[in-house]
C-alpha cells in the first residue's frame, strides 16, 4: 500500500506540474482580455523611462501629473486610462536600476530584465535552501511570479535580497547590507527592520537603515536631488490613486464598506498587529526564527497601502525556508489562478479568496516539521507554531 499511495503522489505531481504551462498562457490571455496589453509596463515606467529622463538631465517624478489622476480617480476614472497606471515613484536608488538598460531596443531591454529576474527569483530559493526540482518549478509558475515577470516588476530582485538577509542572518554586515539594499530600491521591505530587532540582531538592524540611508542618499545626489524633497508627497499622491485597488488592507476595508479614512488606518494597524505578534513569538528563542522571518515578510506586506498580486511573491522566500521540499503548500498557490489580474477594483470573491489562501499557506509552512540539515536520518527539529 504505502508504494501504491507514493506512484499516485508521483503521478499526481507529474499531472499537476503539466497542467502549469497551460495555466501561464491562460493567465496572459486573460490579461489581455481584461484591458492590459501591459507587458513590462512595469518595467517601462518605474525603470527604463525614468532612467532615459535622469540621463537627459530631467527629473524622472511628475507630482503634478499624479495630482491630475488623483482629481480624474476622483471623478470616477481608472488610474489604468493614465500610463497604464504606471507612475514612477521608486526612491532614487530603484529607478536607477534602469540607467543600464536606457540606451538598449526595448524589446531587448525588456527580455534582458525578464531574464535577470528569473535569474534573481532562481537564486533566491536557492539561498533559501531549496534544491527540490519541482519547488522551483512550482514557484516559476506560480501567478504572483508571472504576474511579476509578465509586468517587469522588481519583485524576484526583492526575494534575493529576502533569501540573502536569512541566509547570513547572523552575520551583521552582509544581513544588514542585503535587507538595506532591497529597502533602498522599494520601501515596503522596511518592516523587515523588526524582525531584525526582535531577534536581537541589533547590529543588522542597524546596518539594513545606514546602507538603505546611504544608497538613497548617494543615488539622490547622482540625479541631482531631483525630487527629494517632494518625495513623501509624492507617495501620498500614489496612495490616494492606488490604495483602494490590489490586495491591500485599504483593498479589504473599502471593498466592505469602510470609509476612505478609515481604510486609510487599516494596513497601519493591521501591520502593527503582525508587528506584536513578531514580539509575541520571539519569547520562543531560536527555534522559532523562520517563523519570525515569514511574520516580518507579513508585516511589509500588511504595512504596505498598496499591495499588487505580484507583491505576494515576497512571500515565496519564508515559505521556502520552512517547506524547502515540494508539498501541498506548494500546491495552494496555484488557486491564485482564480483571482484574475483586473485593471479595476478586486471584487470582494477575489479579497476572500486572497485572505484565505494566504493564511492557508502561512499555516502550512507554520506548522511543518523541518530536518536539520545533518539529513533524512537526523532527528526533526520541534514543530514551528504560532499556538
Amino acid at each position: 500500500m504505502p508504494g501504491i499511495g507514493q506512484a499516485c503522489k508521483q503521478v499526481a505531481t507529474l499531472g499537476w506540474l503539466a497542467l502549469l504551462p497551460g495555466l501561464v498562457v491562460l493567465y496572459v490571455v486573460m490579461s489581455i482580455r481584461n484591458g492590459h496589453a501591459a507587458w513590462a509596463i512595469d518595467f517601462n515606467g518605474n525603470l527604463r523611462f525614468p532612467a532615459q529622463e535622469i540621463l537627459r538631465g530631467d527629473s524622472p517624478y511628475h507630482p503634478d501629473e499624479l495630482v491630475r489622476v488623483r482629481a480624474a480617480v476622483a471623478a470616477g476614472h481608472s488610474p489604468i486610462s493614465y500610463q497604464h497606471g504606471v507612475f514612477p515613484t521608486y526612491p532614487a536608488p530603484g529607478l536607477l536600476l534602469g540607467v543600464p538598460f536606457a540606451a538598449l531596443p526595448a524589446m531587448l531591454a525588456e527580455w534582458l530584465w525578464v531574464g535577470c529576474m528569473l535569474l534573481a527569483g532562481a537564486l533566491a530559493l536557492r539561498l533559501a535552501g531549496v534544491r527540490d526540482w519541482r519547488v522551483y518549478a512550482a514557484a516559476a509558475t506560480a501567478p504572483p511570479v508571472v504576474c511579476s515577470l509578465f509586468f517587469g516588476a522588481v519583485d524576484l530582485l526583492l526575494m534575493l535580497g529576502l533569501a540573502a538577509c536569512w541566509r547570513w542572518r547572523e552575520h551583521a554586515g552582509k544581513a544588514g547590507a542585503a535587507l538595506g539594499g532591497i529597502i533602498a530600491i522599494k520601501l515596503i521591505a522596511l518592516p523587515l527592520v523588526f524582525w531584525l530587532v526582535a531577534t536581537r540582531r541589533y547590529a543588522a538592524a542597524a546596518v539594513s537603515l545606514v546602507t538603505a540611508a546611504g544608497l538613497a542618499a548617494l543615488s539622490w545626489a547622482l540625479i541631482g536631488f531631483h525630487g527629494v524633497a517632494g518625495y513623501p508627497h509624492l507617495l501620498s499622491l500614489l496612495t490616494d490613486v492606488e490604495s483602494t485597488r490590489g490586495f491591500s488592507g485599504a483593498s479589504f476595508a473599502r471593498a466592505f464598506g469602510a470609509g476612505a479614512g478609515t481604510a486609510a488606518l487599516v494596513p497601519y494597524a493591521a501591520g502593527v498587529c503582525v508587528v506584536a505578534a513578531i514580539w509575541i513569538v520571539a519569547r520562543r528563542g531560536p527555534q522559532a526564527d523562520a517563523a519570525l522571518f515569514l511574520l516580518g515578510v507579513l508585516a511589509a506586506l500588511a504595512f504596505s497601502p498598496i499591495v499588487w498580486q505580484h507583491s505576494l511573491a515576497l512571500l515565496l522566500v519564508p515559505v521556502a525556508v520552512l517547506r524547502p521540499r515540494f508539498g501541498v503548500v506548494w500546491s495552494l498557490p496555484v488557486l491564485f489562478w482564480l483571482m484574475p489580474d483586473t485593471s479595476g477594483l478586486v471584487s470582494i470573491s477575489s479579497l476572500v479568496l486572497c485572505a484565505v489562501l494566504l493564511s492557508g499557506i502561512c499555516a502550512l509552512a507554520l506548522s511543518s516539521r523541518l530536518r536539520p540539515r545533518g539529513g533524512p536520518s537526523s532527528r526533526p527539529q520541534a514543530t514551528v507554531t504560532l499556538a
